[in-house]
This record gives structure tokens, C-alpha cells and sequence, in this order.
């Protein structure tokens, strides 16, 4: 009796599934995955549910389509296609698949497309610009990306920035504005006409700038007498005033000069001079270069050829 029971139970089992509404989607289901045609076998088992919610092919069918969910992440994670990673969050709820799509959102590469998306739809295309270079440089698969977007956008940007910068109120610097456009992108109609805007300031500040090169080569002066009189004091016998005078005349000191190493007056018409030059590139490089005479005298002279004569010098 009770194997004639087992047997009906097997027997009506088996009759419900052959009479389950779940089976023919879950047959087209299968299919369409073994096709590689994922977003089709996705919907599919989702009508397997949808069919029969007590067949048990909808527990089969639900845990196909989170394998899927993370198959298709991977896809959009190959095409570069955040959007297309996101959107498959939602068919995941947990266990193995939710694990494995937790560990793709991790990971370099994904960070790396979501910062090129980002910096993509930005409507400050400087900032945009300044986004794709630190991509480009990045060791990952976006770099080729970047490189690409940089190729095509970046020399009309930084032209844009070069002719804000060589205005005579302009902002930025000019001069390394315009070798950053040539040395990025050199053979470019935006770096031929940056190199204009570049000269052209350049011969509006000539002047200025041999009047600041006059300066700094008076603060070497003072700088040279005094290391060459502390020098002379320290060989000299037991200091007095009279060996002080004789250094300072034996230096090459005026006599008539009070405090010879007083550089308040230099200090005031050197900050005029670089209020004239105004570019902040350049006055970072003409600072430099006074400081480094302050503090151990020495003088790097510039190159400043007439204008016109050749281009002017670059960073």
C-alpha cells in the first residue's frame, strides 16, 4: 500500500511538472543563454516566475538570473558602460552573485570609467580637461580614453586658456599656459596661434623684464660684498672699526653708502617690477631666482633675446 502511495505521489509530481506552466519559458530561457543573448535570457526567466510562482523552476530561474545580472555587469565593465554595471543591482539580492558583483564595484577599473563619466559631463571643460590629464596618466584601461578625449578637446581649451592668460588684465600665466599647449599638442593650429599670443606678451613685457634682470643683478652686487667683507673681516687681526672700513673699501664698497647690505629700497622696487610683469609664471620664476641670491648669491642669468630675434625663452 504505501508503495502504490510513493508511486502516485512520483507519478502526480511528475504529471505537474509536465503540466507546468514555468516549463516553456524556462526551456527559451536556457536557450537564449546558451546563445550568449543575456538581457533576453534575463527577461525570459523572469516569465518563469511569472508563469508558475510555486514551479520549481522559479528557484532555478531566480538565481540564473543574478548569474546573469553579474555576467552582464562584467560585459558593461569590458565596454566601459557604468550605466549599464548599475543597472544590474537590482537583480541581485544575495549569496554568491551578490558577493561577486560587490567585488566588481571595487575594483580600479570600474573607479577609473566612473571618474572619465563624470569628468565627461562636466560643463566646466577646464575642469574637465584637468580630470582627463590625471586619467591619462593613470596606469588603466581609461588612459587610452582619456588620451583620446584630451586629443580632441584639449588644444582648444588650452587656447581658450592662453588667450584669457596673455590679456593685459588677463588671468593665469601666459607664458606657461602657451608651453604647456606646445609641448602637449605641438603640431596643432591652437599651439601655432598660442605661440603668437606667447611672443606677442612677450614683446609688451621685454622691457620690464630687462629692467627686473637690472635688479637682480643688483642684489647679486650686494650680496657679493657681503661675502666678500665677511670674508676680509674673519682673516683680518681682532676686529675695530678701522679694519671693518678697509674691508668695505677693499671689497669695492662706496664710502658714502650707510648700511651697504640694506636692501629695503631694492626689495620695494623689485615688488613694483613684478607688479608690472604681472604674469604669475613668470613672477614665480623671477622670484626664484632673487631668493636664490639671497640666500647663497647665486645669480642664474636669463635668456632674453630682442623680440622677434627668436622665441622667446619657454619653462
Amino acid at each position: 500500500m504505501t508503495s502504490m502511495k510513493y508511486v502516485g505521489i512520483v507519478g502526480f509530481s511528475l504529471a505537474m511538472i509536465g503540466c507546468d506552466g514555468a516549463k516553456e519559458p524556462m526551456a527559451k530561457a536556457r536557450e537564449a543563454e546558451a546563445a550568449g543573448k543575456l538581457t533576453e535570457a534575463k527577461t525570459l526567466y523572469g516569465e518563469v516566475c511569472k508563469a508558475n510562482e510555486k514551479s520549481p523552476f522559479c528557484a532555478v530561474a531566480k538565481r540564473r538570473i543574478e548569474v546573469l545580472a553579474v555576467r552582464e555587469a562584467l560585459a558593461g565593465l569590458a565596454e566601459g558602460n557604468v550605466a549599464k554595471v548599475k543597472e544590474q543591482a537590482s537583480s541581485i539580492t544575495g549569496g554568491p552573485a551578490k558577493r561577486a558583483y560587490d567585488a566588481l564595484g571595487k575594483t580600479k577599473t570600474l573607479s577609473a570609467w566612473a571618474a572619465f563619466d563624470e569628468a565627461n559631463a562636466l560643463t566646466d571643460k577646464s575642469a574637465a580637461r584637468a580630470k582627463m590629464e590625471e586619467l591619462a596618466q593613470a596606469s588603466s584601461p581609461i588612459a587610452d580614453k582619456a588620451n583620446e578625449w584630451l586629443t580632441k578637446n584639449a588644444p582648444g581649451l588650452l587656447l581658450a586658456e592662453v588667450k584669457a592668460a596673455c590679456k593685459s588684465d588677463g588671468t593665469g600665466s601666459c607664458m606657461e599656459l602657451g608651453a604647456k599647449l606646445a609641448k602637449a599638442h605641438p603640431s596643432t593650429a591652437e599651439a601655432r596661434e598660442a605661440q603668437e599670443l606667447v611672443d606677442a606678451e612677450y614683446k609688451r613685457l621685454y622691457q620690464t623684464l630687462k629692467q627686473a634682470e637690472g635688479l637682480l643683478v643688483q642684489r647679486l652686487e650686494v650680496s657679493n660684498w657681503q661675502a666678500k667683507r665677511d670674508l676680509c673681516v674673519k682673516l683680518a687681526p681682532p676686529e675695530s672699526e678701522s679694519d671693518i672700513v678697509a674691508c668695505n673699501e677693499s671689497v669695492g664698497i662706496p664710502a658714502d653708502r650707510g648700511d651697504p647690505f640694506n636692501t629695503d629700497f631694492l626689495e620695494k622696487a623689485w615688488k613694483k617690477k613684478l607688479d608690472e610683469v604681472k604674469d604669475p609664471g613668470r613672477i614665480k620664476e623671477l622670484q626664484a631666482r632673487w631668493d636664490k641670491i639671497a640666500s647663497s648669491g647665486i645669480y642664474d642669468p636669463a635668456n632674453l633675446p630682442k623680440p622677434g630675434d627668436k622665441p622667446a625663452a619657454k619653462k
